[in-house]
């Protein structure tokens, strides 16, 4: 049986690095959903459908308007894709 992180595509990958980066490496650290999207350098829709993906997995959350924040668990993924 694959993980998520074996199942993922490149713009999720890419996705969820960029949030690990601007997030600090650290948990529940918001940051604008348009930042990770100028960083990915990908159009709203695709930095969008990134987003759906990881939060239907409870990897990223919506801390507050327009934010994102990595959970516990996305925290762990994160820090396995980077290692």
């Amino acid at each position: 049986m694959k993980t998520v992180l074996e199942t993922v595509d490149r713009l999720e990958r890419e996705f969820l690095s960029t949030v690990y980066e601007l997030a600090d490496r650290r948990a529940k650290n918001a940051i604008a959903f348009t930042r990770v999207s100028a960083s990915l350098g990908r159009s709203e829709e695709e930095t969008d459908r990134a987003c759906d993906f990881w939060t239907d997995r409870g990897v990223v959350e919506w801390a507050r308007l327009d934010h994102i924040a990595l959970t516990h668990v996305g925290l762990r993924k994160a820090q396995h894709l980077a290692g």
